[in-house]
C-alpha cells in the first residue's frame, strides 16, 4: 500500500526548502549560507547538526511543555526534514570533490 500522506508531506518539505531558499541561498549557490560557516573553520555539514540540534531542543520543549511559543512543532519538524535533506547534500557533494582531487592528484 502507497502512503498517500508520506508522499504530501514530501511536497510540503520541497515547497517549504524552495520558499525558504529564496532568503538564504544566492543565485550561484543555493547552499551558500550552509557553506558559510567555512569562514569559521568549520565543515557545512557541522554547521546543519547544529540547525538540527537547535531544532530538536524546540521539539524536545514541546513535548516536555506541550506547547510552543513561535512555531508549530509540525514546523520544527519539517525543518529538521529539510536540514537532514541538505546534510546528505552537503556530505555527498564533499564526497565527491574529494574524489575528483585525489583523481587529479594521481594524474600529475
Amino acid at each position: 500500500m502507497k502512503n498517500k500522506k508520506f508522499k504530501e508531506l514530501l511536497k510540503e518539505v520541497g515547497k517549504l526548502h524552495d520558499m525558504k531558499n529564496q532568503d538564504y541561498g544566492t543565485d550561484t549557490d543555493c547552499l551558500a549560507n550552509l557553506k558559510g560557516c567555512q569562514r569559521i573553520g568549520l565543515h557545512p555539514a557541522t554547521g546543519v547538526v547544529i540547525r538540527l540540534q537547535d531544532k530538536w531542543a524546540r521539539i524536545e520543549n514541546f513535548f516536555l511543555k506541550g506547547k510552543l511559543a513561535n512555531e508549530s512543532v509540525k514546523d520544527s519538524l519539517l525543518d529538521n526534514a529539510v536540514y537532514s535533506l541538505l546534510a546528505i547534500q552537503i556530505i555527498e557533494d564533499y564526497e565527491k570533490q574529494k574524489k575528483r582531487k585525489k583523481k587529479a592528484k594521481s594524474l600529475l
